[in-house]
């Protein structure tokens, strides 16, 4: 009997939206550079930006160091994370990749993305890890 990963998000989900708040992911929008002048590059400022909202749970870096880094994967990189954060979201993001986004807005208050990973037995990402920093 395998192990039914579909059933583990699905729980995932739940127990983040029940236990969190819905935040929300930010990434400037790429302005290009104008074509017939490359040479100038892309605008000073990115005009607008792109968002993501999706529930998570802030918690101390060391709540999650409680937890256990090993059950995280390679211990090594999640170490990292929670080394230079000031906080680290728990999240459920499904499928959708974040490491393009740099920042997280929580209650108006912006941070700057440190460092991501996910928990992603076999195929299906069951819960997202965000380091954060203002």
């Amino acid at each position: 009997m395998g192990i039914d990963y579909a059933k583990l998000a699905a729980t995932a989900e739940r127990l983040v939206k029940d236990a969190g708040r819905t935040i929300t992911l930010v990434r400037p929008n790429e302005n290009p550079a104008d074509p017939t002048q490359p040479w100038n590059g892309p605008p000073a400022a990115p005009v607008g930006e792109t968002t993501l909202d999706v529930p998570g749970v802030q918690l101390l870096p060391n709540a999650v160091r409680v937890f256990g880094l090993s059950a995280l994967g390679d211990a090594k990189e999640f170490q990292g994370l929670i080394t230079f954060s000031e906080f680290v979201y728990v999240i459920f993001q499904g499928e959708i990749d974040i490491a393009t986004y740099t920042l997280v807005r929580d209650g108006g208050v912006d941070y700057q993305i440190e460092a991501t990973q996910a928990l992603k037995p076999a195929n299906t990402t069951l819960l997202g890890f965000i380091g954060v920093r203002r």
